[in-house]
Formats: structure tokens, sequence, C-alpha cells
């Protein structure tokens, strides 16, 4: 077994108040979410360090093996070329864990990989005894792609429960105003029409939204609007976003919008709120880790294959009627949440035996 493996991936900013806002953004890799699945590798494999995935060469020559925390990677946009000048001179072994392909919900394409991405799946492929992957879509990728040392295993997040399964408190009528909700864009660019429903309810209905990649918000949420430029374009995309008057939104974001650099804040927040809804998995993953029911709104191939995966309590978007008000008593399903809790110890043991597989240890939690 390994006795000194890296984590590459983004790990909780313990001291951000130095930081600028774009500082913060950059350093979870542009999505909060990323902070579940990296640091469950960090936390839960044993005698791991953590790395930045642009570490050199030459960095790795205090490890045994590499341990890649992936997201997804398996799309035509991102060259991970550069990744792989960097790992394949080690010729250490790699183990990549979480890695996902994104499709359209109704239309499954395989993605065309660019050149880099592709010579990376090989050498890793070449490297480990098995490749974690998110779903069932992504194995038939990488299955496209030649490879097929493959083991569905699901998102690595929900190993931060540890040997138990969380244990997920009842919602009730009673607590609608303690509801999160999560929805999906990225930076300041605009999103669709369904993405842009879930802003608005937020606001209409006064509750929590939890923001992951949404650059525009967050300086709001963060009080850091102190650059007129930066003020008047985070203001007029936060007017479309949320379908009000810049006013309400500046208001409702400061006082409701909600970011998280550092994991266990996170996760301490989730536990006081009564239900999550939205289209992030990691938002739902938070939720459920901190005991509190979540109904994920599956919106693409990756959300899906992840919800089924995990069996993370979920909706498929034309479950949703984006001209109502959402009706959280109906969304919210006890007997999902039971399911989920069920199916922890076997998504554990299939973890432990990929790791093992890999020469890894899974650590008792």
């Amino acid at each position: 077994m390994f006795v000194k493996p890296v984590v590459l991936g983004v790990f909780s900013n313990l001291t951000p108040s130095g930081s600028t806002v774009q500082e913060l953004f950059h350093h979870c890799g542009s999505n909060t979410g990323n902070l579940l699945f990296c640091e469950s590798l960090l936390q839960n494999i044993e005698n791991a360090e953590g790395a930045r995935l642009g570490l050199p060469t030459e960095g790795y020559q205090a490890y045994d093996s590499i341990v890649i925390a992936a997201a997804n990677w398996l799309n035509s946009q991102q060259d991970f070329g550069t990744v792989a000048d960097r790992i394949e001179p080690t010729n250490l072994p790699i183990c990549i864990v979480g890695l996902g392909a994104q499709a359209e919900i109704d239309e499954k394409k395989i993605p065309v990989l660019p050149a880099g991405t592709a010579r990376l799946m090989k050498i890793i492929s070449e490297r480990s005894s098995q490749i974690s992957v998110r779903g069932t879509f992504s194995a038939e990728v990488l299955e496209h792609y030649g490879i097929t040392n493959v083991t569905v295993t699901g998102c690595p997040s929900l190993l931060l429960s540890g040997e138990r399964a969380p244990s997920i408190k009842r919602f009730d009528q009673s607590q609608l105003q303690e509801i999160s909700i999560g929805s999906t864009r990225h930076g300041f660019n605009p999103t669709d029409t369904f993405q842009k429903y879930f802003y608005t309810q937020a606001i209409k209905h006064n509750i929590d939204i939890v923001l992951q990649s949404e650059l525009s918000d967050m300086y709001f949420a963060l009080g850091r609007l102190n650059n007129e430029t930066i003020l008047k374009r985070a203001t007029d995309a936060c007017s479309d976003f949320y379908q009000q008057r810049p006013e309400k939104v500046s208001a409702y974001l400061q006082a409701r919008a909600k970011v998280f650099f550092d994991l266990n804040p996170w996760l301490n927040y989730m536990s006081h709120k009564s239900l999550y809804v939205g289209t992030r998995v990691h938002g739902a993953i938070a939720s459920l880790l901190s005991g509190t029911p979540a109904v994920l709104v599956c919106h693409d191939s990756r959300t899906e294959e992840m919800a089924h995966s995990l069996r993370i309590p979920h909706v498929l978007r034309q479950d949703i009627d984006i001209n109502r008000d959402l009706d959280f008593m109906s969304l919210y399903q006890e007997e999902k949440q039971a399911i989920f809790e069920a199916s922890y110890a076997n998504y554990r043991a299939t973890f432990h035996n990929f790791f093992q597989g890999n020469g890894l240890t899974l650590k008792p939690r």
C-alpha cells in the first residue's frame, strides 16, 4: 500500500479575510462545490497530503502516488494536456476519483475530448487498477475512448460522513422560511430561463440562496463592492438574474446570499436549515452531510447520473413548472431521504474496495 499519496485539488481557505473576491474564487477553482470532494479525499485517504493541480513535475518527488480529485473533465471545452505534461514524467501510480462527463439530460452525446485530455486519460488508465467515475454515462464515455478499467463510485464527497450515513431530519410546513435554494450560473455569465427561475423564487420568497460559482452575486454577499466598475457590472447582472430592481436585489443578496470558502462553516450553516432545493449537486450533498434533507433538481446528464449513483433525493427538470411557485412540501419526499441513508453502507464499501485496489487505504472515521 502507498504510504505517501498526494491529493491534487482545491482545499478550504482558512484565512480568506485578506484575499480579494477574485482570489477567493480562483482558490476554489471557480466553484466552491469543488471543496467537498477534494477535502473528502484529503481527509479520508490514509497519510494523504494536499497540493494544487498545478504542482510542477519536480514537486512529486516527495510522494509515492498521485490521487486526482476530478470533476466534469470529460468535456470538449477543456484540454487537460498540461496536467498530463506534469505528471507523465513522474512515472508514479495515479488514482483519479469522481471523473464525470456532461450532456443534455434528454440527448446524451459522447463528447469529443481534446487530444490532451484523451492522452491524460490513457496515462491514468495505464497507471491505475481502476478509474472512479461519477455514473454510468461517464463510464460509457471512457469506454468509447477505449478505457474499460472503470468503476462507478459516484462522487467521493459523501465519505465525509465517515463510517455511518448522515441522519436526515424531517421537514414540515412550519419550516418554510428556513429553506435554502441553489441554482447554476458561472461568474458574471448569463444562464437559461430554467436556472433563472430559482433565483427569482429565492428573492420572491425571501429565503436563503447558497452561491457556488456566481461571482457577481458573491460581491454583494461578501460586502466587497467598493470598486465602482465591479459594482455596476454586478448590479446590472444580478438585476437581470433576480428580475427585481437593483436596490431590492442588493438588499436581498447582502441579507440572504451565502458563500463559503471553508467547508466546515458551510456544513454548520446547512445543519441549521430545514431543506435544500436546487440544481447544484454539491449544494445537495452539503445539505445531506449536515443532516438536512435535500431535493436535487436534475437539469443535465451529470446531475442525473450523480443523483442515481449516490441515491440523492431528486426530481427531473421536467417535473418543475416554472410558471408556478415552487411547492416545497410536494418536492420533499421522506421516503427518498430514507433510501439515501440506507444506501450509504454500500456506497462506502464500493469506495473502500476501489481505494484498496489502487493501493490506498480508506481511513476509519
